[in-house]
């Protein structure tokens, strides 16, 4: 409710033992052998270790300062770009602590839309917030 998204629970939920569990196996079911998929870097190093498990190729997409720790898809080469299948997300990010916006999800919904890519967003630490006294 909260993300104003409606799922069923019969066939769009699965309860883990944690986000480990998740992020660890799901490319073993959508990755084939050099299948690509975008990771950030920094990033939680199970979406890269993953990706090479179930056969693929991890392809680090850099969170600079100057794009706001937002990767920069514009700079992926395109023949990259039609052979990923999967991209993990982390937002609010760890290690930058940046939060997304509405504007750079927007922009990954197209991309994906484009070159058919499935999103894995680890929200992990949707929960932490913060405000400007506290920074």
């Amino acid at each position: 409710k909260r993300f104003k998204v409606e799922l069923d629970p019969d066939s769009e939920v699965l309860s883990l033992i944690g986000s480990k569990e998740g992020i660890g196996h799901i490319p073993l079911a959508f990755i084939n052998p050099k299948d690509v998929v975008l990771c950030p870097s920094p990033g939680y190093p199970v979406y890269s270790i993953a990706t090479i498990f179930a056969g693929g190729e991890p392809y680090f997409i850099p969170l600079y300062e100057e794009n706001n720790f937002f990767p920069d898809f514009s700079s992926i080469p395109e023949d990259i770009l039609k052979r990923t299948k999967m991209m993990f997300l982390n937002y609010p990010n760890n290690p930058t602590t940046q939060v997304a916006t509405e504007d750079f999800f927007k922009n990954t919904i197209k991309i994906a839309k484009a070159y058919n890519i499935i999103v894995c967003h680890d929200a992990a630490y949707s929960e932490i917030y913060y405000d400007e006294k506290n920074l």
